[in-house]
């Protein structure tokens, strides 16, 4: 086990700086395999290819994606484990997971070892990438630890790692932090700036390498403000766990897809969006056999970038997610809201605890909020006339004074949601 991560660790590093036509061939050669083994040896793409009038032989090169059927988390779902996972693999020798269910689906997957252990090695380069060497600790936040235990590697002082679990109060997170010490964390920016947010009033701090933030939305207002408390650079990871690393942020601040991980698409209405415009997402994982994601909705939304970037890497680049469908605040008019524009309004008001933007109608908001002591109402008149410049048509806002919120996601509330498509 411990030959072959090292043994993955280096070829994912050889192929950040592998050509663009040489990752092409990589990702066409790992797809024409998976569409194979999927077709073979799982009962629901076997189905759905099937039902298109298509085998793996019709996929000749990446353009030939696009003739083959997406898929979305319900079918992937309702298909789990039988006409999913893999006839070769047995669940029980497989690693597990669920996903978080902030869509409102809870998804039960698994990867092979040899899946696992090359999606770990992809997410040490993401690290590496920004300074972490194999001697450095790093602290994560997570709902469980990273599977595999303690290795014997990690008990000689390499690649040393603190879980801290996101169901944690915010104070022992942080004394678990100032007493591991960190050369780097990883976590969900709702988590850290309460961190941030808790030591900035008690005068003290951590002091890592860098930071990085995943899984949520991060606003530029919250990274300015984490990088001051934390004093250090903070960066984004795009991932998801159906995938673990989508795409990962460099020291030049640029957003590189791992291209030998997965295959990303950007759609607009089933076609391919041209570099530089936004389109939903589709994945398909170059690695997993024991459970194929192949052409499979994320519900996200990004851009296809041609540049290259200065760090020399020729991983493509992207623009990072701006929030998933349902994130969006849509207006009567139709005009679209990123949650980008919203969340700043109240992440780090002072005056409130907590907040959930909720969009029952195209012409209604409400905003729930958990208040702090020193609340007062002159706030709630300001922060809503604030809301309705972001907005900027009539709209009724609701501002609703609670005791608590439901939890969510990463143990915290939802920030936006809207039920507009829902109805």
């Amino acid at each position: 086990m411990f030959a072959r991560q090292v043994y993955y660790v280096a070829r994912v590093l050889r192929d950040q700086w592998k050509s663009t036509a040489e990752l092409r061939d990589l990702q066409a050669k790992r797809i024409r395999k998976i569409l194979r083994y999927a077709y073979e040896n799982t009962e629901l793409y076997h189905r759905k290819l099937r039902e298109a009038h298509l085998t793996p032989a019709d996929f000749e090169t990446l353009d030939d994606i696009t003739k083959f059927p997406t898929v979305t988390k319900s079918e992937i779902r309702n298909a789990f484990p039988h006409g999913v996972v893999s006839r070769e693999y047995s669940v029980d020798q497989c690693y597990r997971a669920v996903t978080s269910g902030s869509t409102g689906e809870v998804l039960d997957l698994v990867y092979s070892p040899s899946a696992y252990e090359f999606q770990m090695a992809a997410t040490y380069r993401n690290f590496a990438a920004l300074g972490y060497n194999p001697w450095h600790k790093l602290g994560y936040v997570r709902y469980e630890p990273i599977h595999g235990g303690t290795p014997s590697y990690e008990r000689l002082g390499i690649v040393r790692k603190l879980f801290i679990p996101v169901t944690l109060p915010a104070d022992q997170q942080i004394a678990m932090v100032r007493q591991f010490n960190p050369h780097a964390i990883t976590g969900y920016p709702s988590i850290m700036i309460e961190w941030a947010k808790r030591m900035e009033q008690e005068g003290t701090c951590i002091h890592p390498l860098f930071v990085r933030a995943e899984a949520e939305i991060l606003t530029k207002s919250a990274k300015t403000y984490m990088e001051s408390v934390f004093g250090c650079p903070l960066y984004e990871e795009y991932g998801s766990i159906e995938f673990v690393s989508l795409a990962f942020e460099c020291a030049e601040r640029n957003h590189h897809i791992s291209a030998d991980n997965v295959f990303l698409e950007f759609l607009k209405e089933g076609e391919p969006v041209a570099p530089g415009e936004e389109g939903e997402i589709y994945a398909t994982s170059l690695v997993n056999e024991a459970m194929p994601f192949i052409r499979y909705s994320l519900n996200d939304r990004g851009v296809p970038l041609e540049d290259t970037c200065s760090c020399g890497r020729g991983l493509p680049l992207m623009k990072l997610v701006v929030g998933r469908d349902d994130d969006f605040l849509v207006l009567p008019s139709g005009k679209r809201i990123s949650p980008r524009l919203v969340i700043p309004l109240f992440e780090l008001a002072s005056e409130i605890q907590e907040f959930q933007v909720i969009q029952k109608k195209k012409d209604l908001i409400q905003v729930d909020f958990v208040p702090c002591a020193h609340f007062t109402r002159e706030w709630g008149m300001n922060i809503e006339e604030e809301f309705r410049a972001v907005l900027g048509e009539p709209v009724d806002i609701v501002l609703n004074e609670c005791q608590e919120l439901p939890r969510g996601r990463h143990n915290r509330p939802r920030p936006v949601r809207s039920l507009v498509g829902q109805q």
